[in-house]
């Protein structure tokens, strides 16, 4: 070849004056290569040398590789080095056999890559894997679909892998969070893709990145630089990760069913250890101990304490003075009602702002079944003394008509206010209708047995109150005092009375008494 290497420019080149009906001389003279490489071309081959020619004889080993198989796992997207170390390291090294196999199948060649160089620690591209990760339910049966995260330093290319439930917000901060743990430090810069999650609105020059992100951002003091829309080599190294993670993962456990995300996480850890242990082609040493030596000394150190994951959502203040959040209703001043409010959602509680003015903070309500997080504070005055005047009013009633039902309320107060409401004014009624009876003196012991009954069984109900009011009632009341009842021994309106009087003395009965009315 005249000392000169064949590129695939010049290969395309004395294909193209082939195809024109030039000679073998002419393409030669005038290219710098010799008539053996041009020949070979012409004849179907590669024109890598005259070995590589027509005719020449494969090695042994070659012979004993089901090449068709070979061809057949690399089309399904697994590595051509992981194919050799499966069926052919002990046959003959990895060069050899790449140059074996591109001789063999030329058309699978793939083109050329321009390398990119960073400092250490100037940094971490992050993305989502395309593929996702499947595990089976034992106890239902479903199938479960979970995608992987990734994150790669740009100059050591020490790759992080870990997959969460979903790709929302949330766990798209969590595992930012982990991976700077796993790191040890942060970078100066930090590179998505244009996911909502990251980025709300792309631009080239001024994209508007996602609160949450750039609160992440400002905890970390890293500066978010997102790839251009459309532009994967803005990110190359994470790309070109994501594929040899996610092919050497599914070489490694493509026989393994995976029940549990934390099974799938274990995997993936263990992957990524090992991709960051073999020595990397180009450094000659592995990404791990490149990291060890050369960047992780420039790294930032991470702050004190750790990030806590946030979101921000958007809600408008109904007329009760709640908003609805993630399941659960938290209440805000009622001066704001009808006004668009921005929420701050974190772990552990729940902020609410008006612009930049912070208008409330609860405890965060993680239940979702519709329960109500309030401040007195924020009700107007009517609403205020309902939620207020209400207990205060039944724990005075309790206390005049009798020490143990004072006891009672508070108990039952202490247990659920709102809840136990409608119960403690059944008791009260019941009471008032039992002094009304009587007296308060007479009714006072029957109560208070009564209250002692309910709780010695643990069944406080207004209707078995009642029941116990008036079996007791019942049975302290004693003969003597029992109203006699008298009747007048001359009654006319008694029944037998009249049969036992003939005609002639009840009619002059009758007269007696009418002459007697008329004299008074």
């Amino acid at each position: 070849m005249a000392g000169r290497a064949l590129t695939m420019v010049r290969f395309e080149e004395i294909r193209r004056r082939l195809a024109q009906g030039r000679s073998d001389r002419e393409i030669a003279g005038s290219l710098k290569c010799s008539r053996k490489t041009v020949r070979a071309i012409r004849e179907g081959g590669t024109g890598r040398g005259a070995e590589l020619a027509r005719g020449v004889p494969d090695p042994m080993w070659m012979g004993s590789l089901d090449w068709t198989g070979i061809k057949k796992d690399l089309s399904l997207g697994h590595p051509l080095k992981f194919i050799w170390e499966e069926r052919a390291k002990l046959l003959t090294g990895y060069p050899n056999f790449w140059k074996q196999f591109y001789r063999k199948f030329p058309h699978l060649r793939e083109a050329t890559v321009t390398l990119r160089e960073f400092a250490p620690g100037e940094r971490i591209e992050v993305d989502w894997a395309g593929d996702k990760i499947e595990w089976l339910d034992m106890k239902t049966g479903e199938v479960h679909e979970v995608p992987v995260f990734l994150g790669a330093l740009g100059f050591s290319q020490l790759v992080f892998a870990y997959a969460p439930e979903d790709m929302k917000s949330r766990n798209w901060l969590s595992c930012h969070r982990r991976m700077f743990e796993a790191f040890g430090g942060v970078t100066q810069v930090l590179v998505p893709d244009c996911l909502k999650t990251g980025v709300l609105i792309c631009h080239l020059y001024d994209p508007d990145l996602n609160p949450s992100y750039s609160e992440l951002a400002s905890h970390y003091k890293t500066s978010i630089v997102p790839a251009r829309a459309s532009h994967p080599k803005d990110k190359a190294i994470i790309e070109g990760l994501v594929k040899i993670l996610m092919r050497y993962f599914k070489w490694c456990y493509r026989m393994h069913t995976f029940t549990s995300l934390a099974e799938i996480n274990h995997a993936l850890a263990d992957t990524a250890d090992k991709i960051n242990r073999k020595p990397h082609t180009r450094f000659k040493v592995s990404r791990l101990e490149r990291f060890e030596k050369m960047e992780r000394s420039l790294l930032k150190p991470l702050p004190e304490t750790s990030f806590e994951v946030l979101e921000w959502k958007k809600a408008k203040l109904h007329p009760d003075c709640f908003i609805s959040v993630e399941g659960a209703y938290y209440s805000a001043p009622h001066i704001h009602r009808g006004k668009d409010l921005r929420v701050k959602l974190t772990e552990s509680h729940v902020e609410i702002f008006l612009n930049l003015e912070r208008l409330a903070i609860h405890p965060r309500d993680r239940h979702r079944c519709g329960n109500r997080v309030r401040n007195i504070d924020h009700l107007p005055e009517n609403s205020k003394a309902y939620f207020e005047a209400t207990p205060q009013n039944l724990l005075s009633q309790a206390r005049f008509i009798s020490g143990d039902l004072h006891g009672l309320v508070v108990q039952l107060f202490n247990e659920d206010t709102l809840g136990n409401i409608r119960r403690v004014q059944g008791l009260i009624g019941v009471c008032s209708k039992e002094i009304h009876k009587t007296s308060h003196e007479a009714a006072l012991p029957r109560i208070e047995q009564a209250i002692k009954s309910m709780q010695h069984f643990n069944r406080i109900r207004v209707s078995y109150f009642q029941e116990l009011l008036g079996f007791l009632r019942k049975q302290n009341l004693k003969p003597d005092q029992a109203r006699e009842i008298t009747r007048l021994p001359n009654n006319p309106m008694i029944r037998h009375r009249q049969k036992d009087l003939g005609d002639g003395e009840l009619s002059k009965t009758q007269s007696q008494e009418r002459q007697e009315s008329l004299r008074l």
